[in-house]
């Protein structure tokens, strides 16, 4: 392979993680939104991949520390134009205002859902380092129960106590700074 080829090939893969990075962190708010306007599970994943197309062909147009998640809404809500155009003989459509509000309610739960995430992520440092590789394993890797509890050493059910012991640990600490959040605030 060429100099030249190799560094059109490695500046492609650079833009397909960084592109799939950004993607996966609003995947499921995505579809959330998709879902929550179309209110059909299988039109929402056919719009869902046709925005997703769109993302991918104008990448080069997302200036990067922008909002990526407001950018794919605002391809989606295209898709769902076009997709509603499509349908115009089916009675089920929203209005305008009932579009805005539900808008509205997928921001507000995108901003509770980022608030979470991040408030997880700060639990998950406090755990000790076996909690966060018993997570690691489990989660990351996405082994099962057996082959985490076989690679640690553990039989299954003492790495399923121990895992039910993280997650509550996990909650509680969720809870409280959630709730120190909110006193904050008020």
């Amino acid at each position: 392979m060429k100099e030249k080829d190799t560094q059109n090939f490695n500046q492609a893969d650079e833009r397909g993680q960084r592109f799939m990075k950004l993607y996966m962190s609003i995947q499921r708010y995505l579809y959330g939104f998709v879902l929550s306007l179309v209110a059909n599970s299988s039109d929402a994943d056919d719009i869902v991949q046709e925005t997703v197309s769109v993302m991918w062909i104008k990448f080069d147009e997302f200036e990067p520390g922008t909002d990526f998640a407001a950018w794919a809404v605002s391809i989606a809500r295209y898709r769902i134009m076009n997709y509603r155009q499509r349908m115009q003989t089916d009675k089920r459509r929203f209005s305008r205002h009932a579009v805005e509000a539900i808008d509205e309610i997928a921001a507000s739960n995108k901003k509770k859902d980022d608030l979470r995430q991040d408030t997880l992520r700060q639990c998950m440092k406090k755990l000790s380092k076996r909690d966060q590789q018993v997570l690691y394993l489990r989660y990351e890797i996405g082994a099962t129960l057996r082959n985490v509890a076989g690679r640690l050493g553990q039989n299954t059910n003492t790495l399923y106590s121990h895992l039910n012991r993280i997650h509550i640990a996990l909650l509680h600490c969720i809870e409280r700074m959630m709730s120190d959040r909110e006193g904050m605030s008020s």
